[in-house]
């Protein structure tokens, strides 16, 4: 079952279709292995072949469940509307994250009517420690160090922060309310948790704008607003 999984996921993130001899190769398993998985993933309609190259790729099946699940998010359907509010008071790009293991999960997106440069989606997934989004989760949470340490064999080396350095940087987090980081080059994204009764962080809220456009009087009509907008979600979430 754990080999099926992880064969699905190598093509689900593969930017093209792979040969069977390409992913035994990659997973490190026997073919003949890889060629039963890939065939009853056939069967199921998680994988398809291409009669013309015999390559294998994922198809949309995964998707259809996904969306299905990030629809039916409590969060996400609390939040929508004031996402909307959100994005129309700052005219910035909005985006709601949740933590999913020791990654962010992009549940929604709404772009800026003055586009810039994203490698982000809604579905996409980030490592925390390198997002605001996530920094501000993790500065409400205790094993916070230890989801660190772990997201950092995942992270570009040229991206890696010290974790005495980063710890010190949550704690700043968790004292004035809000995280800012600078994940894509010449963007400036701010985020805040979305706290739920029971005082956990069930998501974060952020925006995200080219610092071309940011004054300091921008700023903090942003950190306002997401401060505002935050405790709104949360009253209506409520415990979950």
């Amino acid at each position: 079952m754990a080999r099926a999984f992880t064969v699905l996921e190598l093509l689900a993130t593969a930017p093209e279709s792979m040969r069977l001899s390409a992913v035994a190769a990659r997973l490190e398993m026997q073919k003949s292995t890889v060629h039963r998985i890939l065939g009853t993933l056939t069967e199921l309609g998680y994988v398809e072949q291409s009669e013309v190259s015999g390559c294998y790729s994922a198809t949309l099946r995964l998707w259809e469940l996904g969306t299905g699940l990030i629809t039916e998010h409590p969060i996400k359907r609390v939040a929508a509307a004031f996402l909307q509010q959100l994005h129309a008071a700052t005219r910035e790009t909005v985006s709601l994250t949740i933590l999913s293991g020791d990654d962010v999960l992009y549940l929604d997106k709404i772009m800026s009517p003055r586009p810039i440069r994203f490698t982000t989606r809604v579905g996409s997934r980030v490592p925390a420690p390198l997002t605001a989004g996530g920094k501000a989760m993790l500065a409400e949470l205790p094993n916070a160090r230890e989801i660190i340490q772990r997201a950092r064999t995942r992270t570009p080396a040229n991206r890696r922060v010290p974790v005495a350095s980063l710890m010190s940087e949550l704690a700043e987090v968790h004292e004035r309310g809000y995280a800012i980081s600078s994940y894509s080059n010449g963007v400036r994204s701010f985020a805040v948790p979305i706290r739920v009764r029971d005082g956990g962080p069930a998501a974060a809220l952020s925006v995200s704008a080219p610092e071309q456009r940011l004054n300091d009087a921008k700023q903090a009509q942003i950190i306002e607003s997401l401060l505002v907008t935050s405790a709104e979600i949360a009253e209506q979430v409520g415990p979950l």
